[in-house]
């Protein structure tokens, strides 16, 4: 028979064991998660960022390929949202730029925001004068800054450009 107060000595607290909280606080938790369960406050939006190339509608690239298309580098130009609406509520106003009225002046504002952020595929021929004001205020760095160059490719049937970088913009000068 065992003595049961010997027995009862042997058995000693574990050290290693911890309470399960410790546990919790000690791991790693994916963005916007509290190890507690809770929620963390997310960081605010950041501004949108558009990148986009200036190009001709004559263009062609300089490098020739035995398939008939051809490709170029290009410079790129990024501006956030914040700098082209101070931009374009500078230069589009009524009194400027042919706007007749406050009203037109807005309608003309979100149509050329819309081209360049790349939501319209055109402009009207009346706005292609700011679109110029435009390339001009960007390429003297007076808004937004320059990236690095992006390789665009034209189709051999009708010279249209692509790249692989899906955020950029072509817009049309010329």
């Amino acid at each position: 028979m065992i003595n049961n107060k010997k027995e009862f000595k042997m058995i000693q607290k574990l050290k290693h064991l911890k309470y399960f909280s410790n546990y919790i606080s000690e791991q790693e938790f994916g963005e916007g998660m509290d190890p507690a369960g809770g929620e963390i406050a997310q960081a605010a939006p950041t501004d949108p960022v558009y990148s986009f190339i200036f190009i001709d509608k004559k263009s062609e690239g300089e490098h020739k390929y035995p398939d008939g298309s051809s490709s170029k580098r290009f410079d790129t130009y990024s501006v956030t949202k914040s700098e082209l609406n101070k931009w374009l509520e500078t230069h589009v106003t009524s009194g400027l730029s042919g706007v007749t009225s406050d009203n037109a002046a807005v309608v003309k504002r979100k149509a050329i925001a819309e081209y360049i952020s790349g939501l319209k595929s055109a402009i009207a021929p009346g706005d292609k004068d700011l679109v110029v004001k435009f390339k001009a205020s960007v390429t003297t760095e007076t808004i937004g800054k320059q990236e690095p160059k992006t390789e665009v490719t034209f189709s051999p049937k009708n010279n249209s450009p692509t790249t692989d970088i899906v955020e950029v913009t072509f817009i049309t000068v010329g």
